[in-house]
């Protein structure tokens, strides 16, 4: 497939898949491939009704991306048929594979639905098991109506620590969207990442950060992230970044300064990214894979993630 195809088709169905996350678009794989693609072969995978982006290696075939990173997979569709769903995978083993694995498929998507349905892929062999957790708030009209649904303790912790936080300091909250403020957003968001915890001073090599830069960039010319800080006496002390598509907004990673826990201010600056949310009409706010604490404090619920492994019958 020329490049230009390639690219229609991929289009083709990112606007007509209404089932789909940030990480299933052709600019966020692209971001992905110009850092992580060395010693994989890449292949993309089509019919009239399913498109899969492929890489693949040592017998095995999986979508572009790495779960380390990525948090949701799907095989965008136009129409769930059940035929072409079967020719998709019978396509992808043509290749030179052995295995199939399908990484971070969530329980709400349809891929999970074809990838349980025993009719469909016969001559297969589906196991799977459960990856990780994601959880996620459905968002209601009102800030007020979103209190009301946090269980007494946690609505009233909340108030608490946003009280402490009005009554003893200058601060400010908000959104950034505009390439223009890219140097800040990169500088404030890569400073605050590492110094948040060992764990993610760890996973910020340089490499990653090159990545995160590149894609954050990327993302900011799309118009589809967003920039999220929390200020005290003018300095940044949290932030995160979310990717937007349509109506839901995913929160892809943040970072906090320590040495203002007293006021939960990792905490507070994503209550303040969901009230924001919540007066722009969004639909989802997605805390995305992991079980932090800080996501059920808030209000989230669990949906599974799960790794699919198809293999051919004997």
């Amino acid at each position: 497939m020329s490049k230009i195809n390639l690219y229609k088709t991929w289009n083709d169905f990112e606007v007509s898949c209404s089932d789909k996350s940030p990480y299933d678009l052709r600019i966020w794989k692209e971001v992905w491939l110009r850092h992580f693609s060395e010693d994989y072969n890449f292949e993309y995978i089509s019919n009239s009704n399913f498109f899969v982006p492929l890489k693949y290696r040592d017998f095995e075939a999986s979508i572009i991306g790495d779960k380390d990173i990525v948090d949701y997979n799907n095989i965008l569709y136009i129409e769930n048929e059940r035929k072409d769903f079967l020719d998709l995978i019978d396509q992808v083993f043509e290749l030179d594979i052995n295995r199939f694995i399908l990484y971070s498929i969530s329980e709400n998507s349809p891929t999970f639905n074809l990838l349980r349905n025993e009719n469909i892929l016969t001559d297969y062999c589906v196991d799977y098991a459960q990856e990780d957790v994601s959880p996620y708030l459905t968002l209601p009209k009102s800030w007020d109506e979103y209190m009301s649904y946090l269980p007494k303790k946690k609505r009233h912790e909340l108030r608490r620590k946003i009280r402490r936080l009005e009554e003893n300091s200058d601060f400010l909250a908000g959104d950034l969207i505009s390439l223009d403020d890219k140097d800040e957003i990169l500088e404030e968001f890569l400073r605050l990442h590492k110094i948040s915890s060992d764990e993610k001073k760890i996973f910020m090599t340089n490499k990653m950060e090159l990545f995160f830069r590149d894609l954050i960039v990327e993302m900011l010319k799309e118009k589809s992230l967003k920039y999220s800080y929390l200020k005290i006496n003018n300095q940044t002390v949290a932030c995160s970044i979310s990717f937007m598509d349509q109506k839901n907004r995913f929160l892809y990673n943040s970072g906090f300064d320590p040495s203002y826990n007293n006021f939960s201010s990792g905490l507070l600056n994503h209550a303040f990214a969901i009230k924001r949310s919540i007066q722009e009409g969004l639909k989802t706010f997605d805390f995305m894979r992991g079980n932090e604490r800080y996501k059920y404090d808030l209000g989230g619920v669990d949906k599974n993630i799960y790794t699919f492994q198809i293999s051919k019958n004997e």
